[in-house]
């Protein structure tokens, strides 16, 4: 019998192939469908010609910081309601979840990876925050990063 579940779309922006392929690989064997985008242009342009459940970023991109990717995102009224996890090395551990914009750090179990992006998608179902709240979110998001935008 076919599942009538809706797999999540989620849009991987990552510069590392291997890592790239690591995390695609990683949420399609839990059931979710993903395109990639090696920088921050590719993934902008995909957003704007797709239609996305969620966004997995690097936090370092080599075209822009991962911060400067949420905020235009966040600043497309079709996409400011995107959730969006950022994988990165530069940040110390695991960060609290915010408005809809979370983080992990780099290395992460697939587990932790797939459990994120749904609890992400989960909060936009249920209504969200407000805009004025992400940018807070990602405003204390990006004081926490090691490596600045």
């Amino acid at each position: 019998m076919a599942s009538s579940v809706v797999p999540l779309r989620v849009l991987v922006v990552e510069d590392d192939q291997l890592v790239r392929t690591f995390i695609s690989f990683a949420l399609s064997r839990d059931g979710m469908e993903t395109t990639e985008a090696e920088d921050g242009v590719d993934a902008l342009e995909l957003l704007a010609a797709g239609a996305f459940d969620a966004v997995l970023a690097d936090g370092l991109l080599p075209d822009m910081h991962g911060i400067e990717l949420a905020t235009r995102i966040l600043d497309a009224p079709e996409t400011a309601t995107m959730p969006i996890c950022f994988l990165s090395g530069a940040v110390p551990s695991r960060v609290p979840t915010r408005a809809g914009i979370g983080c992990l750090s780099k290395p992460v179990k697939p587990a932790h990876l797939t459990e994120q992006l749904r609890s992400l998608v989960a909060w936009r179902d249920g209504g969200g925050s407000t805009l004025e709240e992400r940018r807070a979110a990602l405003r204390k998001l990006e004081a926490g990063f090691l490596v600045g935008p």
